[in-house]
């Protein structure tokens, strides 16, 4: 469980990129950057994954909260296996 993958990326760490294992069971999972922003000044993109499982529960995210070392995303249920996972980037404005 965690992240799988991540990446300070560009001049400055001005890009973030990982991807963080969805435990089964969870309905939110938190992000830590390796090295923190600055400040708040960046935004997230992400995107959930499941090439496993067939047929695929979708569920619905939000970022519920943001700070300078990371990020958390909450989902609209409870995740029914440990075959999901969160790809993410973050990057200064």
């Amino acid at each position: 469980m965690g992240i799988i993958f991540a990446r300070n990326v560009g001049r400055g760490l001005e890009t973030k990129r990982g991807v963080q294992v969805i435990p089964i069971g969870a309905n939110s999972v938190s992000v830590d950057f390796a090295l923190p922003f600055l400040n708040m000044d960046y935004h997230i993109l992400v995107t959930m994954e499941n090439i496993v499982d067939s047929p695929v529960s979708i569920y619905s995210y939000i970022i519920t909260d943001r700070r300078s070392t990371g990020f958390t995303v909450s989902f609209s249920g409870d995740m029914e296996s440990d075959n999901y996972k969160l790809n993410w980037i973050a990057q200064k404005y």
